[in-house]
């Protein structure tokens, strides 16, 4: 059996066009993919496969992975898809393409990086060469991408648990290609977007769909399939959710997609999620639990995990008014404030200005009187999970203030506060506060759910929104839902373009 050659690189960051705060390249960590092998995510799940593969030699490319954040320096990515063209070109030829690529990717001048990624490899390759992508659920799946990729795997879940997965199931199409079993992947668009707070596929009409296809891939009816939620936080002119369906024929592969996409499309209201509360609203139901857990407050408008600043204090704001009655953990980013605890040292007590350091545009800074500093931190910590549990996460420099019975994470740059050991590493534990306000989306769901009494979307202000049709989109299509109705005709009907 003749070896084949198969080439690997990741480009992993999740773009909001309403962060202010362009992502450089010291936001970036920096691998060679070889080091992530028997790691979590799509890449290691890649990695691992390919690497594993009988007959098969891999040359590993670079990972560049980065939190999410603002739009991308484009100094970045091109040196990124240098870097990889130059590889290409030096080391193939290649049998095959492996790319880990977020989806959700863009700059200030190029709305789809990712999509420019795999075209350029494309023209590089060829077009015999196989190439498979994974990417994450919240991918703006374009035609670009479609026309250029032989396969695209999605994470079916959300919270993301099936990161691993979803590379290799990405592996296990681009192995049986190059073994001679060659399919086709249906692509189609849903002009609709939907904030990431509102859903998940752990319960409801988005789990029964997910659910049945999967039951068509257990039947053996479709090999593969995702469904894609975009991003709602870019801001580009190509921009749907999508479906992607592989199968052994196109017949089956465009029919199975056009079904899924109607019934994504019927879904379109119940994905905006119920009506949010008023952050006063969240504090009084914590303040009536008898329950003995927590009432946790989603900020997911502040999200760093969905690209936003962290440095909103408008909870904290809403909070001190309660100061002496309601045990509450609540975390901001605020380097300046995080320095003056530290030139203060523990046991000091001061008045602090937190807030609006990092995005002054998007909300303000909050005064807190007679702050005790209650400990301070390296800031780097362990993921108690489930999500990417044992991980390790870094905040910066982390000063703890206590405000009467308010605990303040304060951080030089949040880092995955979804997590439960965001708290708890600094000596904060959520299950002892009536009240835990929480920077993320959906995510923060799989730790928090078994632990807290009631999980409440507030609404607040952020570089990620929670209110889509209150976002000053300017190069969004038209229509585009919530914004504009939409009917069955505009779905994008379903193409295998390859």
């Amino acid at each position: 059996m003749m070896t084949k050659h198969v080439f690997i690189a990741s480009l992993q960051q999740e773009t909001s066009a309403f962060n202010p705060v362009i992502s450089p390249k010291t936001m970036f960590f920096d691998f060679n993919c070889e080091e992530l092998k028997g790691t979590e995510g799509m890449t290691g799940g890649l990695v691992d496969t390919l690497s594993a593969a009988e007959g098969v030699r891999v040359t590993y490319g670079q990972s560049l992975e980065a939190d999410s954040g603002g739009p991308l320096n484009d100094a970045v990515w091109q040196n990124f898809l240098k870097g990889v063209l130059d590889d290409i070109a030096a080391k193939g030829p290649f049998d095959g393409i492996a790319l880990a690529l977020h989806g959700a990717t863009s700059s200030l001048t190029t709305p789809d990086i990712c999509g420019e990624v795999v075209a350029a490899v494309r023209a590089a390759v060829g077009e015999a060469v196989p190439i498979a992508v994974s990417h994450d659920l919240h991918a703006n799946v374009t035609a670009k991408s479609a026309k250029n990729a032989d396969y695209i795997c999605g994470y079916h879940e959300y919270p993301h648990l099936d990161t691993y997965e979803t590379g290799v199931r990405a592996a296990k199409l681009l192995l049986k290609h190059m073994a001679g079993e060659v399919q086709k992947t249906a692509y189609a668009a849903i002009p609709m977007i939907a904030p990431a707070h509102a859903y998940t596929t752990t319960k409801g009409a988005l789990l029964a769909l997910v659910n049945d296809a999967k039951a068509m891939v257990e039947r053996g009816e479709i090999s593969d399939f995702s469904l894609f939620e975009a991003q709602p936080w870019l801001d580009v002119p190509e921009f749907a959710s999508a479906v992607i369906v592989i199968a052994k024929d196109e017949a089956t592969a465009t029919r199975v997609a056009n079904d899924l996409a109607r019934r994504h499309f019927a879904l379109r209201k119940e994905l905006q999620g119920p009506p949010l509360l008023s952050v006063d609203e969240v504090i009084k139901k914590a303040l009536a639990n008898k329950t003995g857990k927590p009432v946790v407050l989603v900020d997911s408008s502040d999200s760093r995990g969905a690209g936003s600043t962290a440095d909103s204090a408008a909870v904290i704001e809403a909070l001190l008014p309660y100061r002496d009655e309601i045990r509450a953990a609540v975390g901001v980013s605020d380097a300046p404030a995080v320095e003056k605890a530290f030139s203060l040292g523990v046991g000091a007590v001061a008045d602090f200005t937190l807030g609006a350091t990092v995005a002054p545009k998007i909300s303000k800074p909050v005064l807190v009187k007679n702050a005790r500093v209650r400990s301070l931190h390296l800031g780097d910590f362990t993921a108690v999970g489930p999500l990417a549990r044992g991980t390790r996460s870094n905040c910066g420099l982390v000063a703890v203030l206590e405000v009467g019975k308010i605990l303040i994470q304060v951080s030089k740059q949040s880092d995955n506060e979804k997590d439960i050991g965001f708290y708890r590493s600094f000596g904060i534990d959520p299950e002892f506060c009536q009240l835990v306000s929480v920077k993320a989306c959906t995510s923060l769901r799989a730790g928090y759910t078994p632990i807290s009494a009631e999980i409440c979307n507030a609404d607040t202000p952020g570089a990620t929104g929670a209110v889509l049709t209150k976002l000053d989109y300017q190069q969004r299509p038209v229509p585009l839902y919530p914004m504009e109705e939409i009917t069955e005709d505009d779905i994008v009907k379903a193409v295998c373009y390859r």
